[in-house]
């Protein structure tokens, strides 16, 4: 069809269909490209300067207190299923009283009830164990709870005095945890 035309009308179709053709590059190829570049430096900016604080100089006061903050928040892990999770709580805990010197003579792990109006399905699990420490020890123990990834709470702590050693006291205290079912 081309042969039919004159030299001119060629050229009038040829530059047509190649504006049409880099027109079409543009906005299909180059722009969409160009949008998700703008993006992902707008994302590499902002991972550079929250990296950027992250490196800070350790002996600024700055850096300190927010070494002190982090230590106040609570680890947190997301609920397992319960087979796995209640190995968790347990081990993480034996090796919290261990931390802080304390003996544990009976622990004891019990599924308990599952949470009501919950869609998602969790369980409460409840770890009990009784042991006998001083109240330094027992305290220790408490303030090192939140560090422990699977505990969610106290639900129970019980202090007795020893009867020949008031320094000893006879303690028994169940902490709770989610899990899945």
């Amino acid at each position: 069809m081309l042969e039919k035309l004159n030299p001119k009308e060629r050229r009038t179709v040829l530059t047509s269909l190649s504006v049409c053709a880099v027109i079409l590059v543009y906005f299909l190829l180059i722009e969409p490209l160009t949008q998700n570049w703008g993006t992902v430096r707008q994302h590499l900016r902002a991972a550079r300067e929250k990296a950027a604080l992250l490196q800070l100089d350790p002996k600024s006061p700055q850096t300190q207190q927010q070494k002190r903050l982090m230590e106040l928040v609570p680890v947190l892990e997301m609920p397992q299923p319960s087979d796995r999770q209640g190995p968790f709580l347990q081990e993480t805990f034996t090796s919290q009283l261990r931390k802080v010197g304390l003996v544990s003579r009976r622990m004891q792990l019990v599924r308990g009830r599952p949470l009501r109006n919950d869609p998602a399905g969790y369980v409460v699990l409840n770890l009990t164990a009784q042991g006998s420490g001083t109240y330094e020890q027992i305290l220790k123990l408490l303030a090192d709870l939140p560090q422990n990834p699977y505990y969610v709470g106290v639900q129970k702590c019980l202090l007795k005095p020893d009867q020949k050693e008031r320094q000893k006291l006879e303690w028994e205290i169940t902490v709770f945890t989610y899990a899945s079912r």
